[in-house]
């Protein structure tokens, strides 16, 4: 991820780092402000403040590089599931891909059992498909009253009486 600082884009793990870099920094210098001022015999309230400084500082380079390691963590167990998710999706394609062609041939067999010609196979496909019989005929350079013929011809001989009656027999499992 990338923040902008004034129109600057900083790397997140290097804001990070930067961040813990200034506690630290912030943290020494505290320290040795402390130890510096105890020496000289400094006032008690400014040793006090020194001390706070140092261990406000402390406590946050310390919560800062626990959410890192729990970030890290999270990272990792998110890319674990993505992969996991990836081989499941490759899987159920490879499922639905044989699913359709069982389906299709499934199909096929039907339109055989029933008698249909190659010509009334092919519109009982683009019906199956949601075409309407003026699409059909267009993609097959016919007349639409030749394509409503054969749509007939379809629903005749398998037992069905529209294109809505006709999806649905295969839809509700009646293969």
């Amino acid at each position: 991820m990338m923040h902008y600082i004034r129109n600057v884009m900083i790397d997140a793990g290097k804001l990070k780092f930067l961040t813990m870099l200034f506690f630290l920094i912030v943290i020494i210098t505290s320290i040795s402000d402390f130890f510096a001022d105890m020496g000289r015999g400094a006032n008690i309230l400014h040793i006090l403040q020194e001390a706070t400084v140092s261990v406000f500082s402390l406590s946050l380079l310390l919560m800062l590089l626990w959410n890192a390691k729990v970030t890290t963590r999270r990272n990792a167990q998110l890319l674990k599931e993505r992969d996991q998710a990836i081989i499941y999706s490759m899987q159920a394609s490879k499922e639905l891909i044989s699913a359709k062609r069982h389906f299709g041939e499934e199909i096929v067999k039907q339109f055989s059992r029933w008698g249909l010609t190659d010509s009334e196979s092919d519109i009982a496909l683009f019906t199956l498909k949601g075409y309407s019989a003026k699409e059909i005929a267009n993609f097959r350079n016919a007349s639409d009253k030749t394509v409503r013929n054969q749509l007939t011809s379809v629903y005749k001989k398998s037992a069905t009486t529209s294109k809505v009656s006709f999806i649905a027999w295969f839809m509700e499992g009646s293969l």
